[in-house]
């Protein structure tokens, strides 16, 4: 039998992949890009959320479950690969780190934060990487020269960096009210 703490645990992974859907069905600005329909959204800034509260492994399911129901509605099946592969990583390599770096900041709220925004900048820096590479290989599968490949996404990327910017921005914003509302439900 599950008990309380279990229970509340799963609620909350699948609250944070019904607001991180929400995020992008409900706010998105589509920005222009030679490759692919890359749009801004708040959806991001939830996954990186999950991610400092949830811990690695819960905020993975619920930042894929929240992206992935998104582009299965909206007709982005295309991209569920990437999605998949790159929120997961995202999702636990930024959540070890910030693990790791919040036991340093035990009982000491303001670095938290200092460290809960080095990870949202670290998440931006891991979109714009894995997004930048899967991309490029894509086109390269599908049979465009590697050069071309590059090009293309080298005019695609600032859609993925002004996201990365907006993320952060974001979370700086977020972070702690939503953080006090996790730990008065928690």
């Amino acid at each position: 039998m599950m008990n309380q703490t279990h229970i509340k645990s799963v609620v909350m992974t699948a609250f944070f992949a019904a607001v991180i859907f929400l995020g992008i069905q409900a706010f998105r600005i589509p920005m222009p890009a030679s490759v692919g329909t890359p749009f801004l959204h708040f959806g991001h800034i939830f996954v990186v959320l999950a991610v400092l509260l949830l811990g690695p492994k819960r905020s993975a399911v619920a930042g894929v479950a929240g992206l992935v129901i998104f582009d299965l509605i909206n007709g982005y099946v295309q991209s569920i690969p990437n999605i998949f592969v790159t929120t997961l990583v995202k999702c636990l390599v930024v959540g070890f780190i910030f693990q790791a770096l919040k036991k340093k900041a035990q009982n000491h709220p303001k670095r938290e934060y200092s460290f809960a925004l080095i990870s949202a900048a670290i998440y931006g820096l891991l979109s714009i990487t894995l997004d930048f590479l899967w991309s490029t290989g894509e086109l390269i599968l599908i049979g465009n020269p590697p050069l071309v490949a590059l090009a293309s996404e080298v005019t695609a990327i600032p859609a993925t960096i002004i996201n990365a910017v907006f993320t952060v921005i974001g979370t700086a914003i977020l972070y702690v009210p939503v953080k006090r509302g996790y730990q008065l439900w928690k």
